[in-house]
């Protein structure tokens, strides 16, 4: 079966795409689906967000729902001309598990992305007052970013790590401060032998490539540490929220995994890993 799926494809895998069933989203998974097979794409997965910590508050139970049965419709009437993985972005899972457990043990995703959008009783990092934050406050938020991300990556319970450094979006991208990774080279490293240990993939997020902060999330020198460190599993993705964005830098972030000694790239089918030839 998976070398049916193999031969069907053609060039890009675009794992992480959000269509209008998130908060944030602007087109529908069909829509979603006219542009990516347009594009040329090989493949797409729809990862809408579903935040665990205001679940229920801001209406994430209803929308994973319509998320759901929207992708499962559009692959099957995309069948044959795209590959489109039913997934989901689950935000902050750790913070409430018996949640995030609950919405896994209903919908029969392929693909889990897990990501940290914010710390713990507090908002989104793009509402971040970076202006009025000074630069110890930076390190305190960044060193408890990191301890989080560590948490995510030990539970072990998604198959990727979505945008590890999402914070520097906005405190470096947006706001144009200067942060030193090396000055967390202790936290990365403790995420990044997490994920080893747990299975867990790392993605290669390129929507940074095309935004302010110019770089990859995680940028090379994190992704080149995680092959070092025996990381065998990447997954790739745009993380794009328009139909005519589908794939924007996903060739630049296989190249850059083949600078970090990468051959392969992981896709998710029924959560069971695939590694794939980078073409």
């Amino acid at each position: 079966m998976k070398a049916v799926i193999f031969m069907a494809f053609r060039k890009i895998l675009d794992m992480h795409t959000h269509t209008d069933n998130s908060f944030d989203g602007n087109h529908s998974t069909m829509f979603m689906c006219e542009c990516a097979e347009r594009l040329g794409l090989r493949g797409v997965a729809f990862t809408d967000h579903v935040e665990t910590d205001i679940f229920y508050q801001d209406d994430f139970d209803r929308r994973a729902k319509n998320s759901y049965f929207d992708i499962v419709k559009a692959r099957d009437a995309f069948r044959g001309k795209l590959l489109v993985f039913v997934g989901v972005e689950l935000g902050e899972p750790t913070y409430d598990t018996a949640t995030a457990e609950k919405l896994l043990n209903t919908l029969h995703y392929d693909f889990v992305i897990g990501s940290i959008h914010n710390l713990r009783g507090q908002e989104d990092f793009c509402f971040l007052d970076v202006d009025n934050t000074d630069d110890e406050e930076i390190r305190d938020i960044l060193n408890e970013y990191f301890e989080e991300e560590r948490l995510l990556a030990e539970w072990g319970k998604v198959d990727a790590l979505g945008h590890l450094t999402y914070p520097l979006r906005y405190i470096c991208g947006e706001h144009g401060r200067k942060v030193d990774l090396r000055d967390y080279s202790t936290q990365i490293e403790a995420v990044l032998r997490a994920l080893i240990h747990s299975g867990t993939a790392l993605e290669i997020n390129t929507s940074g490539l095309f935004q302010k902060l110019q770089s990859t999330m995680p940028p090379e020198e994190i992704v080149a540490q995680y092959r070092r460190m025996g990381g065998e599993r990447i997954t790739i993705g745009s993380d794009s929220h328009y139909g005519e964005k589908l794939g924007f830098g996903v060739q630049e972030g296989m190249e850059l995994a083949v600078r970090c000694g990468f051959r392969e790239m992981t896709i998710f089918q029924n959560r069971e890993p695939v590694q794939i030839p980078i073409e």
